[in-house]
């Protein structure tokens, strides 16, 4: 898609080929009359993207009377029927993207530089969809793809087939994934083709190393021991295996065969009988690594010997060992601060890993060991001084995670306390060459303070600390735990990094979370898109050094009036009443408990984790948390002077400002406040009108705002495409929304209406592109 135009008419054209192909797939499947309810509804979205809010209002009230009408089996099939039209324009728009991005990258080949990204994979509980129903929407995109390719339609029998597939697998999982799970549905992503251009995009410079919290993250899941961190490593063994084997070592050995060379053989089957013992994971496998590592190098030297140069398939193994230099996706652990003592489950999984890498390096298995929650030194040195009773040795690197208010506007004074003790600072300086690791946690900070103050609160930390790293003649390598939705940090990637200082462009470290996951690693072509996008912002870093004095303006006062909403009893009510929230329980999106203290309820949100909290307002439709305060905010700073003009200024002086507004026009553009007031009128009609009202009028404030700060004054005017994607497929998502309005109205959940349930919160979660 071109970002000056609108939606392309191939896209249109391949979509409404697959809609057409899904409707007869719906009539066969379940019957003309069912089909016919579906489309009957269809049209009337289609008209309510036309009319006024009375007519909206109306058209809302008649399909939710027609929902209502329905017979269970059939609002299973209806609410089944609007998921996979939500999935199937997702796979439609990836794939025009895929054949865009081809076209572009033939004819632009011109070189971009080097790159160094970091990708750390994690499975929180925000992919509300089955590993199958992926899989199987996968090959829709592959087959759509080819057609998009081929200049026609996609032929209609096996685009059935699949759809056919897709409706009897079902969409949600079917039990709540354990961590197991959740590790062999992330590397399955990993298929062949994505390794393979990791790999030439490692031959260009540009350096793409993978990393996973499954298996090693222990922050706050009883979930997550030894066991699991053992299941983690064998199952990413198993897929960069199968991959070594099928695309690199076996053709190089039939090239070897052809040599017919007696050292060469014999090298060729030492290579062989070490890697048969690589099949599992477990003690000392650091050692037969390492001989493996050496076998090969004696191997790619006797054939350059024998030829004059090395074989390519040789040197692209080499290349594969730097990048997975243990032959798993390296883990990097994760536990709360005051956790890590001996006879906790991190201890036992500090000491396995350390028996795993005997005979080899420890890095190879594992990177760092995040301190979730960190707020003081003092929780940095119990977590060096178990590394090092365990280990003999700093080891593993210790990464302070600063994700609360108070601990980052302290960051970099815990840093500083934190080396005055010794053995910290010479791990720091002896062990890791003087480089250290700090994570910043988007998710829990915007919970906390709103979107747009915790971005500035990170943005300040990270200035802060760089200039301290500066001072101590340490290199900070910032790791970004963002997630996929603008409510967890999320965003375009020039969005994401342009309040970043240039040291934190040096290496790029972030986070691939649940849906982010399969999304970028979609196809090779939407994965390189992203690296050279990474690539250029490292050969030019971003000048920004802070915000100025308006946006800080805005920030303060954003930020009391979101202080004061989340502090109030109403907005606990709100949740507990008019949301998702009281039926999380029934989600099986996830290992991870919803809570972090599950018998404290909502007495305070630090209970509620802040996936779940932003699934809340992503399910219902109105995103709070982004746009909160700032209404409140322009209604004082538009009552002053030339506001408008300081506004201008503002945004032409502060990337800041800039980055942050777009991905709010994107935000309201998405916000539905007809379904936010039905959730209400249904599961809560006693709430109190006034604090509704209170809450509109703080949304069309920060409309208002949003639309001032937008070219021409209308909302992604600069992204026509966006604005046109959303146009369409919006009231596409309003029948789920009306179904899950029914269910969660009934007081106790039958099984069939859970799994309706499960079935509305994957299509809305399609729809808006993100669960939580």
């Amino acid at each position: 898609m071109e970002k000056t135009q609108g939606l392309s008419p191939g896209l249109k054209s391949i979509f409404k080929s697959a809609g057409a192909a899904l409707g007869e797939v719906i009539a066969e499947e379940e019957g003309r009359r069912l089909f016919l309810s579906v489309e009957s509804v269809r049209r009337q979205m289609v008209r309510f993207r036309v009319s006024g809010n009375e007519g909206k209002k109306r058209t809302l009230e008649r399909t939710f009377r027609l929902l209502g009408r329905l017979s269970p089996k059939e609002r299973a099939a209806f609410a089944r029927a609007y998921t996979v039209y939500l999935e199937l324009a997702n796979a439609c728009e990836n794939a025009y993207r895929t054949h865009r991005l081809r076209l572009r990258q033939t004819r632009d080949a011109k070189p971009v530089g080097g790159a160094d990204i970091v990708y750390v994979l994690t499975a929180h509980p925000t992919e509300s969809r089955s590993p199958g129903n992926i899989r199987l929407m996968r090959r829709v995109q592959d087959l759509l793809i080819g057609a998009l390719e081929a200049g026609s339609p996609p032929v209609k029998q096996p685009l059935k087939h699949l759809l056919h597939l897709v409706w009897r697998a079902g969409t949600f999982p079917s039990h709540r994934p354990t961590v197991e799970d959740e590790a062999r549905h992330v590397f399955s992503i990993l298929g062949d083709p994505i390794l393979e251009e990791i790999l030439r995009l490692r031959r260009e410079g540009r350096v793409v190393r993978l990393r996973t919290w499954v298996g090693g993250d222990k922050d706050g899941h009883p979930g997550v021991g030894p066991a699991q961190t053992r299941a983690s490593l064998n199952l990413s063994r198993r897929r960069l295996l199968d991959f070594m084997n099928a695309r690199l070592l076996g053709p190089l050995g039939e090239d070897i065969a052809f040599l017919r060379s007696a050292a060469l053989s014999a090298a060729w089957a030492r290579v062989g009988g070490i890697l048969r013992g690589l099949a599992a994971v477990r003690p000392g496998d650091g050692g037969r690594i390492a001989a493996f590592r050496r076998a090969m190098g004696r191997l790619n030297r006797l054939y350059r010997r024998r030829l004059g140069y090395p074989h390519p398939l040789g040197e692209q193994i080499i290349g594969f060992l730097e990048l997975f230099p243990g032959m798993v996706v390296t883990l990097e652990l994760r536990e709360e601060r005051g956790r890590f003592r001996e006879g906790e489950a991190m201890a036992g999984m500090i000491r396995y890993l350390g028996s795993v890498a005997r005979g080899g390096d420890i890095r190879w298995y594992v990177r760092g060991c995040v301190v979730s929650m960190t707020r003081s030194a003092e929780d940095l040195w119990q977590a060096l001084d178990l590394i090092r009773r365990i280990l003999g040795a700093p080891a593993i690197p210790v990464i302070p995670l600063f994700e609360m208010p108070e601990s980052l506007s302290r960051s970099s004074e815990i840093l500083e306390n934190a080396f005055q003790n010794p053995a910290f600072r010479r791990a720091v300086y002896k062990h890791r060459g003087a480089r250290m690791e700090v994570m910043l946690g988007y998710s829990d900070t915007a919970k906390r303070m709103g979107v747009f103050p915790g971005r500035l609160a990170i943005d300040d930390a990270m200035q802060n600390i760089a200039r301290w790293g500066r001072r101590r003649g340490v290199t900070i390598i910032f790791f970004h735990g963002a997630g996929g939705s603008v409510g967890r940090g999320g965003g375009t990637v020039e969005e994401q990094v342009a309040t970043w200082p240039a040291d934190a462009v040096r290496l790029i470290k972030i986070t691939l979370q649940g849906e982010m996951v399969e999304r970028t690693l979609a196809t090779p072509e939407i994965l390189r898109s992203q690296i050279l996008k990474m690539a250029a912002i490292q050969a030019s870093p971003p000048a920004y050094r802070g915000a100025g004095a308006w946006n800080r303006r805005l920030n303060h006062l954003a930020h009391e009036a979101y202080k004061s909403l989340v502090e109030s009893g109403e907005l606990r009510e709100a949740i507990r009443t008019a949301t998702p929230y009281s039926r999380l329980g029934a989600l099986q999106i996830g290992s991870r408990p919803s809570h972090r203290f599950p018998s404290a309820g909502l007495e305070s949100l630090e209970s509620l984790r802040a996936i779940p909290w932003m699934l809340c307002w992503t399910q219902t439709r109105y995103l709070l948390p982004v746009w909160f305060g700032l209404g409140s905010a322009w209604r004082r700073l538009r009552r002053e002077p030339r506001a408008e003009m300081h506004l201008a200024r503002a945004l032409k002086s502060d990337p800041a400002l800039r980055s942050f507004f777009r991905q709010l026009g994107f935000t309201l553009t998405k916000v539905e406040p007809q379904l936010w007031r039905r959730y209400f009128q249904s599961l809560a009609p006693g709430f109190s009108p006034d604090w509704l009202r209170a809450l509109e009028r703080e949304r069309r404030d920060a409309l208002d705002l949003a639309r001032r700060a937008s070219p021409g004054g209308e909302l992604l005017s600069d992204r026509p495409w966006l604005k046109e994607s959303i146009f369409y497929r919006a009231p596409m998502i309003h029948p789920l929304n009306l179904l899950q309005i029914q269910v969660l109205a009934r007081t106790n959940l039958s099984r069939q209406n859970e799994l309706l349930f499960r079935e509305t919160v994957t299509g809305i979660a399609a729809g808006m592109l993100t669960t939580g």
